[in-house]
């Protein structure tokens, strides 16, 4: 394997300006730069990283755990995660869970267990609270989870603020003369903080407005797509398709729209619907899906920032306490073509 000693020989340049380029670091003359990634590829150069965090006590990665990679909702974390990888000049090391608890703890340990100077977790259910709490109280590496919270933990969180997103939607289809929701939600056992917020937020904010708010329920399954086409087709069976509908996220949305296109229920003439997450492309449904975007770049933004306040704290031997731990990022409306505007208020 080349060595720093062959780029010098082969650049002409100093050992401390190969060393910058290859960590990225100092300020480097543009022409000397690429004259050294040149030298690297012809050689081959990789770097060590192994070497480096035994010289440094640090090993530049970041883990992130996430539970289904599948999942369009989780793969928003991937791109902006390595933009902040590369402009730290981290790696960032992803696991899934597959959606079971103890797969998701066993990944958490590995990459504590590998010493990663990070760790941003999406946990896929309550099964772990136990776990998450201890770790707060006994680990020194930086923990963050995103868009879930527990109650009561020290654990730092950012993620969208679901009291906020919930005022913001009943705005909009009220504005636009709707005095009647119809909630529909997965049934669980122990909700989420998320999905908890937001559901309660929408109830008190139809009750603050003298609206109308009812909650329809629907067993889980493996896709959220088709417990929405699921439960289109059951309200429309049995008709009693409300004339105004949130599906709990984007993925049951696209389901519910998807089942009213086959039996030729007209999206918003027949029905409205307002999603939740803007997870998809435009073209995933004939007309434009009326949602809220929940900004996971901001929310990627605000806590690898925090990550970065943390592990700078800790290193210094600082005081953490005036760290707000706490963040909730404020995303908007998204107004698509799928909410009527009514005369008559329904």
């Amino acid at each position: 394997m080349a060595s720093y000693k062959d780029l010098v020989k082969l650049t002409g340049l100093s050992l401390g300006t190969i060393s910058n380029v290859v960590q990225g670091k100092g300020n480097v003359k543009p022409e000397n730069k690429e004259k050294v990634l040149k030298a690297m590829e012809d050689l081959g150069y990789r770097v060590d990283y192994q070497a480096r965090s035994l010289a440094s006590d640090r090993t530049n990665l970041i883990g992130l755990v996430v539970s289904d990679i599948e999942n369009v909702a989780e793969t928003k974390f991937m791109m902006p995660m390595e933009t902040f990888a590369e402009k730290n000049n981290c790696r960032i090391i992803t696991a899934t869970s597959r959606n079971d608890s103890e797969r998701e703890k066993r990944n958490c340990e590995s990459m504590l267990s590998s010493k990663v100077d990070g760790l941003f977790i999406f946990f896929e259910s309550l099964a772990n609270e136990a776990y998450f709490r201890m770790l707060a109280k006994t680990e020194k590496t930086p923990i963050i989870f995103l868009a879930r919270y527990l109650e009561g933990c020290d654990l730092p969180y950012v993620g969208v603020d679901n009291f906020f997103a919930a005022k913001c939607m009943v705005d909009f289809v009220y504005n636009r003369g709707h005095r009647n929701i119809t909630y529909l939600d997965i049934i669980e056992g122990a909700m989420l903080s998320p999905n908890r917020d937001r559901r309660n937020s929408m109830e008190a904010e139809c009750k603050a407005r003298g609206m109308g708010f009812q909650l329809f329920e629907y067993p889980t399954q493996n896709d959220d797509v088709a417990v929405g086409y699921d439960a289109a087709e059951s309200l429309i069976r049995a008709g009693k398709l409300p004339k105004m509908v949130f599906p709990r996220d984007d993925s049951f949305a696209v389901g519910f729209y998807n089942a009213c296109i086959k039996h030729g229920v007209r999206v918003p003439e027949d029905v409205s619907i307002m999603g939740f997450g803007d997870f998809y492309s435009s073209r995933m449904t004939p007309k434009r899906i009326s949602t809220f975007d929940r900004k996971f770049d901001q929310v990627i933004e605000a806590a690898t920032e925090l990550y970065l306040k943390i592990r700078a704290a800790r290193r210094n031997g600082e005081d953490e306490s005036n760290l707000k731990k706490k963040v909730f990022i404020k995303g908007c409306v998204i107004e698509g073509e799928t909410v009527a505007i009514v005369d008559k208020k329904c």
